[in-house]
């Protein structure tokens, strides 16, 4: 098994601005889904719909470092569409060598957001992350087929997960021995 390798970031990773889509979809960030469709967010959040000339785009793969981000990891996109401008996106500088699925595990894990702490700064409810000391951090990852494995890996547990949360749910659900 090859060793792992070790980069900064900025060496990974590049920031994106892509602006003046107005007509792809709103994407909205969540802590446990990552981005996903406004509308179907559940939630009515009124907006200038003509200041989306200015948001920002987001393609598949993408990463999106948002207000809860130091809570909750980075955001991963499986859609194109627009975000606020008050977000940083960015993606793989070279994304054959890398598995954005492998790192939306890793940037959703409990010791990366430990680790962010060390780039977040302000005393408020919602901490902002310093984009320019996270590209500065060193990030240690496997070749592209290991990524692709543990990925295929932690997707598997999260779905095994998801059914038997599902599952205890409908048991709770039809016995009052359970509630």
């Amino acid at each position: 098994m090859p060793a792992w390798e070790q980069r900064k970031a900025s060496e990974v990773f590049q920031i994106v601005d892509d602006r003046g889509h107005p007509t792809l979809p709103v994407l909205s960030a969540t802590q446990n889904q990552g981005m996903i469709y406004r509308d179907d967010s559940g939630r009515y959040i009124g907006h200038d719909e003509s200041n989306e000339i200015g948001y920002k785009r987001v393609l598949p793969g993408d990463f999106v470092v948002h207000l809860r981000s130091f809570q909750g990891g980075f955001a991963h996109s499986q859609y194109e569409g627009i975000t606020s401008p008050a977000y940083t996106v960015f993606r793989a500088k070279e994304p054959t060598s890398h598995s954005d699925r492998f790192w939306k595990h890793w940037f959703m894990s409990e010791h990366f957001i430990a680790g962010l702490s060390t780039v977040t700064y302000g005393i408020r409810d919602g901490r902002s992350i310093s984009v320019d000391e996270f590209m500065n951090t060193f990030l240690a990852f496997p070749a592209v087929e290991e990524q692709a494995a543990i990925s295929r890996l932690f997707d598997y547990l999260d779905d095994l997960i998801t059914l038997h949360q599902r599952k205890r749910l409908s048991i709770r659900q039809r016995s009052p021995v359970w509630s």
